[in-house]
């Protein structure tokens, strides 16, 4: 007799149909090789979900795991996502996440654009 697969949701995010099928492919084929069983993914096309409304998602599927690409918008908030799903015994893994927490972290002004300088040129007198 086999043990049920445990349960996990994804969340993809992203404007273009091929970022979309990308992302979609690769936690469809993270859960397969895991032999996790997905029962949702989240597509968030317009950026417009919470974090709140993915974890009532995981919630709701009662998922032992949030899988979610590290490209997807959400990535970035991976460590508030550990906090909101931790009181239900779930996880949350970004594929493609560095070992290193501070070198996958983002930054706000990562996001802004960056302004150059304006440069001024002094001409010398010979």
């Amino acid at each position: 007799m086999n043990a049920p697969s445990p349960v996990v949701v994804a969340y993809v995010c992203a404007r273009e149909d091929d970022e979309l099928d990308a992302q979609r492919n690769a936690v469809t084929q993270y859960a397969r090789a895991e032999g996790l069983a997905l029962a949702q993914v989240v597509t968030d096309r317009f950026d417009t979900f919470t974090i709140s409304q993915v974890v009532q998602a995981v919630r709701f599927h009662d998922a032992s795991l949030l899988v979610l690409p590290t490209d997807a918008r959400l990535a970035s908030a991976r460590t508030r996502l550990v906090q909101e799903l931790e009181p239900d015994g779930a996880a949350c893994t970004v594929l493609g996440d560095t070992p290193d927490q501070t070198a996958g972290r983002a930054r706000l002004t990562d996001a802004l654009p960056h302004r150059t300088p304006r440069t001024t040129t002094t001409e010398t007198a010979p």
